[in-house]
């Protein structure tokens, strides 16, 4: 069966959150205010594209960050949570579109010579065991190159007991006791309290001793955009915080982002009431599914366990897919990325 052709189109930056705000898979990791400082943090240029059917409607949109190889001024091109091709309060694409779409990127790199990697946004309509299959068709194959992304994803566009309901028991008896324990919510900009947060997480990172991560909360404090929501909410007990949450925020859909919780905080549950608090904001700000940014059952099975109670959706989204241009400029640009990976592990 015939491939249906898509054109594609650059996309000036200052277009890009109004064509963003068209799909219903938009997430933080696509809107102009992320995409920018993410390309800049690691050296790269942030692109953007759309693809168009016959009738020149936009069906797929993406933010492309590209690192190139200076000699060879070709590199690899990283696509986070995208492309997006859910339209705006629509189903997703038939198979058939969704193939065109993958074909079209492939088109993109043969043109360009850039290696191609993308893992798709983490949504429930996506179907991860189709794509798949669909991406291969298209020419992509499975990457070690770039992280899976495992999740859970909680859909807050249910009443207050419905979302109590989805609640796993002992979950719900923790967050119970929470409610009864004297905790406050504030829930401030992140402009406004980054140095508030700042001092919370340092002191809880001190004393749980956990690994930064590696794009630390600083990184975030900094991003401000029409396209991107920060705010950060805290438990308090007895006028002191003991809690807090920061949550990106990009149209209707949410991600936690870094959370922490004081030694002062665990008696009195402050991490269930802090989720809960979170959950109910969402739900009240217009967000339908709140990311709870990532599991690892193995690494952490503590908090995939914390994360999976909450009613929300196990899900793994589709990819990392890579494509590779035929020749031997893709051998070239893929020697350069292990011989810069070795020398940054030297370095560490």
């Amino acid at each position: 069966m015939d491939i249906e052709t898509l054109s594609l189109r650059q996309v000036a930056p200052e277009d890009w959150s109004a064509l963003g705000r068209s799909f219903d898979d938009l997430t933080y990791e696509q809107t102009l205010t992320y995409a920018q400082a993410a390309a800049r943090r690691i050296g790269a240029n942030a692109e953007f594209i759309s693809l168009h059917d016959a009738q020149g409607f936009p069906v797929a949109a993406a933010c492309l960050r590209i690192k190139r190889v200076p000699v060879l001024k070709r590199g690899i091109v990283w696509v986070a949570a995208g492309p997006m091709m859910i339209p705006a309060d629509a189903p997703p694409p038939r198979p058939e579109r969704q193939r065109a779409i993958f074909a079209a990127l492939c088109a993109y790199a043969q043109d360009t010579g850039h290696v191609l990697r993308l893992r798709l946004p983490a949504v429930t309509a996506h179907d991860t065991a189709a794509l798949d299959q669909v991406a291969q068709a298209a020419g992509f194959s499975p990457t070690d190159r770039a992280a899976p992304y495992r999740t859970v994803i909680v859909d807050c566009d249910q009443d207050e007991e419905a979302l109590m309901g989805g609640l796993h028991g002992k979950w719900r008896n923790h967050l119970r006791k929470s409610l009864k324990a004297g905790l406050t919510l504030d829930i401030v900009p992140i402009a406004d309290a980054a140095d508030r947060f700042q001092r919370l997480y340092r002191e809880v990172q001190a004393t749980k001793g956990f690994q930064a991560a590696d794009i630390p909360p600083e990184f975030y404090y900094k991003l401000q955009g029409e396209d991107f929501d920060h705010e950060v909410l805290f438990a308090q007990l007895d006028g002191a915080d003991v809690a807090g949450m920061t949550i990106g925020r990009a149209e209707r859909s949410a991600v936690y982002l870094f959370g922490a919780t004081s030694q002062a905080g665990r008696r009195p549950n402050a991490g269930h009431f802090m989720m809960w608090q979170a959950i109910l904001h969402c739900r009240e700000v217009g967000v339908k599914w709140f990311d709870l940014d990532g599991i690892d059952p193995e690494l952490n099975p503590t908090v995939t366990e914390f994360k999976q109670r909450t009613g929300g959706t196990d899900l793994v989204a589709a990819g990392p897919y890579e494509y590779r241009p035929p020749g031997i400029t893709s051998a070239l640009i893929g020697a350069a990325e292990t011989a810069h990976t070795h020398l940054k592990k030297a370095r560490t």
